[in-house]
């Protein structure tokens, strides 16, 4: 599930200008998903746009992963295995080009994800304080620049 949602996730590095991305192992994680997402008889992956063009969901049945997935993902790997073993560069840029492509609807999916995207998240570190033999003390920043400031300063 974790490279599934990846490669989805990751459309924020696609441009949709250009058509293409910006970074290889998210493409690699797309490409995995869409092979599971086009060739699944059961239903092993569901994407789903909620309201409108407001959030999306990921729907993963992990039984018919077990039973069906895994046959797929060892299709996947085989025809990788081969492209690379008899240096078919030529078919296998095609193939991964045709895996990777995004339509309208994985367009849109991106679409929310830019719309809807944070802001990295900042990691301050808090200092422990030594008072006195007994007494030990946590200093806490707050989670902001000023926060890690402080926090080097307190340190060094």
């Amino acid at each position: 599930m974790n490279q599934m949602r990846k490669g989805v996730i990751g459309l924020t590095l696609y441009n949709p200008q250009t058509k293409k991305w910006g970074q290889a192992h998210t493409q690699g994680a797309f490409v995995l998903a869409m092979w599971l997402y086009k060739r699944q008889k059961s239903d092993i992956l569901k994407f789903e746009i909620i309201g409108d063009n407001e959030d999306f969901r990921i729907h993963l049945n992990q039984e018919n992963l077990v039973k069906e997935g895994k046959e797929l993902i060892k299709e996947m790997l085989i025809v990788l295995q081969v492209y690379k073993s008899s240096g078919a560069v030529d078919r296998a840029n095609k193939w991964y080009g045709e895996h990777s492509a995004v339509d309208d609807f994985f367009l849109k999916i991106r679409e929310i994800i830019v719309k809807n995207k944070k802001g990295r998240r900042i990691e301050c570190n808090n200092n422990l304080f030594k008072y006195s033999e007994s007494v030990i003390e946590p200093r806490c920043y707050p989670s902001t620049f000023e926060g890690i400031i402080l926090s080097y300063a307190d340190r060094y």
